[in-house]
């Protein structure tokens, strides 16, 4: 596909979720290339991700304390996640008598991400000028996201009630969110809580 190609399934996406799940699925991509493109974009999405850490320490340095990971352990993390992610949608979602399957849901976690990395690279920029908007920017990202993620998933599995498949959706984030916990945990990368001092 060509840049034009991209941007034309980019706005076809936004339009029609869908429509874009179709043409993804058209493509008949090789399970090599999949995981290719799950490996470059965590890759991707690790540096860039990194890279604002740098440029806004108030990321790791404020009440947030989100954890200051190296790109290489970001990238793991990530890619694992959307691994069992995908395992965990197409698996869920066959279990209530869906269609889709692992190949086809991780297609459509990897165009999600891909989409979710340009805004982010764009949010970057749009916080160093205008730091109110990014935040704005950002929230308004995460909405569209997970309408466009519940919608595209529906579609995949040929369901019809967006609400349930929303709910499935957030019980397999929040299964992914454990495990991740708990690696990060075992590997050492969860950040250290102070412990409080008695009065």
């Amino acid at each position: 596909m060509t840049f034009d190609d991209l941007l034309g399934l980019a706005r076809l996406t936004l339009r029609n979720p869908a429509q874009a799940v179709r043409v993804l699925q058209s493509l008949d991509l090789p399970m090599a290339v999949r995981w290719m493109g799950l490996i470059v974009i965590v890759s991707l999405s690790s540096i860039l991700a990194s890279l604002a850490m740098r440029i806004f320490p108030v990321l790791t340095e404020s009440s947030l304390n989100l954890p200051d990971l190296s790109p290489i352990s970001r990238a793991g993390l990530q890619l694992g996640g959307m691994v069992l992610s995908a395992w965990l949608v197409a698996g869920i979602g066959r279990a209530f008598g869906g269609r889709g399957d692992f190949p086809d849901a991780l297609l459509i976690l990897v165009w999600l991400e891909c989409l979710m990395l340009a805004v982010q690279a764009l949010q970057i920029v749009v916080m160093l000028l205008f730091p109110l908007f990014g935040s704005m920017l950002g929230i308004a990202a995460l909405l569209a996201m997970v309408w466009l993620s519940v919608q595209m998933v529906k579609e995949l599995h040929g369901f019809r009630n967006a609400a349930l498949v929303f709910l499935g959706m957030m019980g397999a984030g929040l299964l992914t969110l454990i495990v991740l916990s708990v690696l990060a945990g075992a590997l050492g990368l969860m950040p250290d809580i102070p412990a409080e001092v008695p009065q």
